[in-house]
């Protein structure tokens, strides 16, 4: 495959039927990870040929199952369009629809109650920058405390302000969202964060077998790696993988694109 120009960086998708592709492979691609291999776990985007309406995955079908036809289309509250049923599991898909109201420059999210995210949003220190990747989310990295009560304002509030200057928040009690300004970047943002959580809990006990306590960077180390991390994630190179992530999936099972 030809290596991506900057001419040809990846975008956000323009049409409807390219929308409901990328989202259905982002599906695929959590379930291979094995990051959120069942339903309850909530993937959404933009229709960008109808303001105001979302594509989302199903909460009866399994993510390996998701393709681009049977995505769902909602209104901002969980309502599907077709039939005017609301979908289940509200909470995830509040969460959801509620960072891309949040942030109008997002075109898609995720809300993923992952084992390690879970775990890591429990800790009142949260994420600690003790790996490459926790430098990417360190100091730009919400955190929500779960209210399964709560009115959609009040949920829709409370997230708008953890977002405000970050792309990615700790629920607790839900585990890992984020949000991205294409759908490549909201993949590689989940992918990363449930990595570095996964690497803190591993890490974490370790220590604890081991007697001993987790070894932290200095300020000055965390600093520059901090600095060196954004700049990576704003350039272009950070998704340059999307179009073979795409081919990956075509030759191991091209019908998310059905």
């Amino acid at each position: 495959m030809a290596e991506l120009q900057w001419n040809d960086i990846v975008r956000p998708p323009t049409t409807a039927s390219q929308a409901r592709l990328e989202l259905a492979a982002v599906c695929r691609l959590a379930a291979r990870e094995n990051i959120a291999p069942i339903g309850a776990s909530r993937f959404a985007t933009r229709d960008p040929e109808r303001p105001g309406t979302y594509l989302i995955n199903s909460g009866g079908l399994l993510l390996v199952e998701v393709c681009a036809s049977n995505l769902i289309a909602v209104d901002r509250d969980g309502v599907r369009l077709d039939d005017g049923i609301a979908e289940p599991d509200a909470g995830a898909l509040a969460l959801v629809l509620a960072s891309l109201e949040a942030k109008p420059e997002a075109v898609a999210a995720a809300q993923v109650a992952t084992t390690a995210g879970c775990a890591v949003a429990s800790l009142k220190d949260g994420l600690l920058p003790i790996t490459q990747t926790s430098f990417m989310f360190h100091g730009a990295l919400g955190t929500y405390d779960w209210e399964a009560m709560a009115a959609a304002d009040t949920l829709r509030q409370g997230i708008a302000a953890e977002m405000n200057n970050c792309s990615a928040v700790l629920v607790r009690g839900r585990g890992l969202l984020v949000a991205g300004d294409t759908l490549a970047q909201a993949w590689k943002f989940l992918f990363f964060l449930n990595k570095c959580c996964r690497s803190q809990i591993d890490a974490m006990a370790a220590a604890k077998g081991a007697g001993t306590s987790l070894t932290m960077p200095t300020k000055a180390v965390i600093d520059h790696a901090v600095a060196q991390s954004r700049a990576f994630i704003e350039h272009p190179r950070y998704v340059a993988d999307w179009p073979s992530a795409l081919e990956q999936l075509d030759r191991e099972d091209p019908s998310y694109r059905d």
